[in-house]
């Protein structure tokens, strides 16, 4: 698949390079990740082709895992009591959210309930798009309205921070750098498939990011090691993460994008302001930085919030584990869909 599109991915990643440096010229939130996958986006709506196969970017997947599991140290125990009060909160606000999304977008929109139903989630894009063509519905509309979800939140959320929040973190460039302790790559490289093979024995949703995240975060708050890679190596990841999630817009044209930008804006802006309280209550409650619980409650992906909260250093750790923790609540969500409600949307 690889050897048979070399001039395809090639002319795909150089695109997402010159995204990649704009963006980061600029100053956009997310360069390596967000630029790539504009940039490339964008060429495909002009009828481009552009490819990253899957089996190229899962390895590049793992070492962003591997890069996100250092934010988890030691620290981790003595915040336990204020990440166990939020999480309890998000299994009332995803389910919340995710009804109101439902209710406004069939009774105000006017969307069939199937599809509104599946492009409700506040998460799961892979889940919510095979589920959609289990169900007999369009699969491959609700996927892409939830990757459009994922980059209109990623885009948005920073800068609705540094608005609320000014201060909350500065806007500096990000080049690669080849500084570090090149062994950590192949500590690295070890993590990656012990990482896999734990989450394939476990069945942990998102293995691939979330494998490698797991051992990494295990070893960092143990403290047996304390990664210092080149920075270029997570900088290539991001730019071959960020070019495939662009590439899924293969095939969409003006038309039809403007049409699913419509819905993921919509849909970003009911999550949000379904999370405005669960907020406020939160920033009361407990010791967390009210920005870092805003990226914990945003309707962003995992992968992607993930990164924004490294790249800004905004609690990290809390972020990633209530994404977490999110995604299970959407998949239990799912399968009492499955059973209770399926039939329902059918009518």
């Amino acid at each position: 698949m690889i050897i048979k599109n070399t001039s395809t991915i090639i002319k795909t990643l150089l695109i997402g390079i010159i995204g990649g440096i704009i963006f980061n010229v600029l100053l956009l939130p997310l360069p390596w990740v967000l630029g790539p996958a504009f940039s490339i986006a964008i060429f495909t709506f002009f009828g481009n082709k552009v490819i990253i196969p899957q089996n190229l970017r899962d390895p590049f997947v793992g070492i962003v895992g591997v890069w996100l599991g250092k934010s988890f140290t030691v620290s981790i125990f003595f915040e336990l009591s204020d990440w166990l009060l939020s999480i309890a909160f998000l299994f009332i606000y995803v389910p919340f959210s995710y009804f109101i999304t439902f209710l406004f977008l069939i009774k105000i929109k006017k969307l069939p309930k199937a599809e509104a139903f599946f492009i409700s989630s506040p998460g799961g894009l892979l889940d919510m798009a095979l589920a959609a063509e289990e169900f007999g519905a369009n699969g491959k509309q609700v996927g892409l309205i939830h990757i459009i979800r994922i980059f209109v939140t990623v885009f948005t959320i920073p800068n609705i921070i540094l608005f609320l929040f000014p201060g909350s973190f500065e806007r500096l460039t990000l080049w690669p750098t080849f500084n570090g302790n090149l062994v950590d790559f192949f500590l690295i490289i070890i993590i990656i498939p012990i990482g896999l093979y734990f989450g394939k024995i476990i069945n942990l949703p998102g293995r691939r990011l979330f494998g490698p995240l797991i051992i990494s975060a295990f070893l960092h708050i143990t403290e047996i090691i304390n990664l210092n890679a080149p920075l270029a190596i997570f900088i290539l990841a991001q730019i071959i993460v960020g070019s495939f999630f662009g590439s899924n817009m293969n095939g969409i044209n003006w038309k039809i994008a403007k049409k699913y930008i419509g819905h993921a804006i919509t849909i970003v802006v009911l999550h949000s302001i379904c999370m405005i309280p669960f907020i406020l209550l939160l920033d009361a409650l407990i010791d967390s930085r009210p920005e870092a619980i805003m990226l914990a409650f945003s309707p962003g992906g995992i992968n992607e919030m993930g990164l924004v909260a490294a790249s800004l250093n905004i609690q990290p750790a809390f972020v990633i584990t209530h994404h977490f923790f999110r995604l299970l609540i959407v998949l239990f969500i799912l399968a009492i869909a499955q059973k209770y409600i399926y039939s329902k949307l059918k009518l």
